[in-house]
């Protein structure tokens, strides 16, 4: 081999070996910037997921407070006011009537079991304690008690325990849903379906509401529920699907994994 022909193989040599390195700094680079930009969404998605949490939390605690300024308002009001009659007449009694005085008993125990029950809804470890389905339960109890539209839950399969912090924004999706049907759907009935498959959560809501376009309500502003409700589903890993057909009602389907 003639001596042009080592230079023109060593060039050639040098020239792959200078490919060959520039290729792998490049592969190097875009690994680097593939894994920085997946540590930045993966620190996005905790910070919103905190950030959800916490509004969650808030937003619970609020309409609890709020329940309880009725209930006391509502019932232990109302009931101390009729102790309070009960009292008078027996203080103007000259021989104090038994049925009275029982009734005044009466009165004081109901009293006193409501302030009891609104105790347990002060305590926020409770909502932490609490299964999800039996925080949905308690719900739609007391949109039961009000008269106006039924509510009915079902459950299939073995109730599986969902992870404390997804359970907050979960549970307050569902209490979206059903403000959202109260507010504005014109239901008279209610099923929520508790679905427990081994590989995550479906809960489904459905009523025979009005219904609606849930295309053009997510691009309008006032939105704002149901787009809450699509992107905390996202935040905790899961996603919702929202159905509805005017003058038939809206199926709200909501998936969550359990961890």
């Amino acid at each position: 081999m003639g001596r042009k022909q080592i230079i023109i193989a060593i060039l050639l040599v040098s020239l792959l070996l200078i490919f060959l390195v520039g290729f792998l700094c490049l592969m190097f680079y875009l690994q680097r910037r593939k894994s920085n930009k997946f540590i930045n969404e993966r620190e996005e998605m905790k910070r919103q997921f905190n950030e959800q949490l916490l509004k969650s939390q808030l937003e619970i605690q609020e309409m609890s407070f709020n329940a309880i300024s009725m209930e006391i308002h509502d019932n232990v009001g109302q009931t101390l006011s009729l102790l309070k009659m009960q009292l008078n007449i027996m203080g103007q009694q000259q021989v104090l009537e038994q049925k009275l005085l029982a009734e005044a008993k009466n009165s004081v125990s109901k009293a006193m079991g409501d302030l009891r029950d609104i105790a347990k809804g002060l305590n926020t470890e409770r909502i932490e304690m609490t299964s999800i389905l039996d925080l949905v339960s308690d719900e739609l109890a007391k949109i039961n008690n009000t008269g106006g539209i039924s509510v009915a839950i079902e459950i299939e399969n073995k109730e599986i325990e969902i992870k404390t912090e997804k359970k907050l924004i979960l549970f307050r999706i569902i209490q979206e849903c059903l403000q959202n049907i109260i507010k504005h759907a014109d239901a008279t009935e209610v099923k929520v379906l508790f679905r427990y498959p081994t590989d995550q959560l479906n809960i489904v809501i459905i009523d025979n509401g009005k219904g609606f376009n849930p295309e053009k309500v997510l691009v309008n502003p006032k939105g704002l529920g149901l787009k809450n409700i699509l992107n905390r589903a996202h935040i905790i890993g899961g996603s919702a699907i929202i159905e509805s057909v005017i003058k038939q009602g809206t199926i709200v389907s909501i998936f969550s994994p359990y961890e």
